[in-house]
């Protein structure tokens, strides 16, 4: 069976020596470039199924070199890895809009760079849908991800299947939020709470109902942050944990939104909270209700580390 090639374009050649390693372990080829004039001649004379690329180089950076493999035929399509010691936000975003297909910083752990990696190829080899952008909304954060797309002054959907949401943006505006079954500013606020899992973004035309109000990005943002910084204060003075796992005390709370959820726990607070459909910020006050009263219990911080044990 080939292997298949992996190009390392990165000027330190320690790196070349340590990710070397890495990928010939795992059971990839590997093509190496000190530059990204000799990186486009390694696709030139190779297939590669994946391009790690440096981001701060002499002559010609990664964000240039990008450009030019998103433009040119062979590697329009190829998916590429930012791997960097730049650990800035709003690079990252850079990274993603100009077509990268993930970012990761130094000093990496191998383990983990080997699962973007084939979770990249995977998704690669998978995907019947070419996104304009996709990433992991932990890496870039939802508040960034929003400004950057809006920015843009384009139409953009945002997916987020892992949330089970999604977000309609056109210029300066969310035109459409939703997570589950709750929309607009719930539905924003649900997805800025959960920020978890991976996006992707497609650009064009999207038709909203006319009911829709249209939300100022920067307005939402702002008091969106507000709101969730709130509850996560209240979450944390109240049980001890930022986002504890949950037991019922015994078979019911008298609380129908979260009884009805029973078959749920042991869960997380979060996820409680966007299940309900009740407005957030109710459901969170519900729950630290059923807290207070003993009909809900904190377990300990420690339950999670055990879980996955057992």
């Amino acid at each position: 069976m080939t292997q298949q090639k992996i190009l390392i374009i990165d000027d330190d050649p320690a790196q070349h020596e340590i990710l070397d390693v890495h990928l010939s372990l795992a059971g990839f080829d590997t093509l190496h470039a000190t530059s990204s004039a000799e990186g486009f001649e390694r696709v030139k004379d190779h297939t590669v199924a994946l391009i790690l690329l440096d981001i701060n180089m002499p002559k010609m950076d990664g964000f240039q070199t990008i450009e030019i493999l998103r433009s040119t035929p062979q590697t329009r399509d190829t998916p590429v890895l930012f791997l960097t010691s730049l650990d800035r936000q709003y690079l990252k975003v850079k990274g993603l809009e100009l077509g990268a297909d993930d970012y990761v910083t130094k000093p990496f752990n191998g383990a983990e760079l080997i699962a973007r990696i084939k979770a990249i190829l995977r998704r690669q080899s998978t995907s019947s849908e070419k996104f304009a952008l996709s990433g992991d909304i932990q890496e870039i954060g939802m508040c960034d991800l929003l400004q950057n797309i809006s920015q843009s002054l384009k139409t953009g959907k945002i997916l987020f299947s892992d949330m089970n949401g999604e977000l309609i943006i056109s210029g300066e505006n969310i035109l459409y939020a939703r997570q589950g079954t709750c929309s607009n500013i719930d539905g924003l606020l649900r997805l800025m709470l959960l920020e978890y899992g991976r996006f992707s973004v497609t650009y064009g035309a999207f038709s909203v109902s006319e009911n829709e109000q249209a939300i100022p990005v920067m307005k939402a943002l702002l008091s969106g942050v507000n709101e969730i910084d709130q509850i996560k204060m209240a979450v944390k003075e109240t049980t001890g944990q930022a986002d504890p796992f949950l037991e019922l005390t015994g078979n019911a709370t008298g609380n129908a939104s979260i009884d009805a959820l029973k078959a749920k726990f042991p869960c997380r607070l979060i996820d409680l909270a966007t299940t309900m459909s009740k407005p957030l910020k109710n459901n969170v006050y519900n729950i630290l209700k059923a807290i207070h009263t003993k009909r809900l219990t904190v377990l300990p911080a420690d339950y999670s580390s055990k879980r996955k044990k057992d």
